[in-house]
């Protein structure tokens, strides 16, 4: 797996995913935490479409930068970005003596790598059809 695992490709693939996901998970947090929306509220659903549009994104982009192994490239992009700010979201949680909901954790990470391999498989389909 060492030669189709490209580390520029996952981080560049991974920053794209932050630079989108970050702030719409921000913004959600926010908006539940402040009791500003209920908690089944629709922007609360329709920034978690955000999110996992962010991980395709991301994931699209790592596949355009190698090509030779789009799936893998794009679903550790994704993975990458999740369990970053997981771990920053569970360490600050731990800090402030409130619970983790670690059983979560693997759900959530195998969507963000389903949805970043999305974003890679549309790059890879993109790539092949003739011009």
């Amino acid at each position: 797996m060492g030669g189709l695992l490209h580390p520029r490709a996952v981080a560049v693939g991974a920053g794209v995913a932050l630079a989108i996901c970050v702030p719409a998970a921000l913004l959600a947090q926010v908006l539940d935490e402040s009791d500003t929306v209920d908690d089944n509220s629709s922007w609360l659903i329709v920034l978690f479409g955000v999110i996992l549009v962010g991980m395709g994104i991301g994931g699209y982009v790592a596949a355009t930068l190698r090509l030779d192994a789009p799936l893998t490239n794009s679903a550790v992009a994704a993975l990458a970005a999740y369990l970053l700010v997981q771990t920053i979201g569970a360490v600050r949680l731990l800090a402030n003596g409130d619970d983790v909901t670690w059983a979560a954790i693997p759900f959530f990470a195998l969507l963000s790598a389903s949805a970043g391999m999305a974003g890679g498989l549309l790059a890879d389909r993109r790539a092949r059809r003739p011009r």
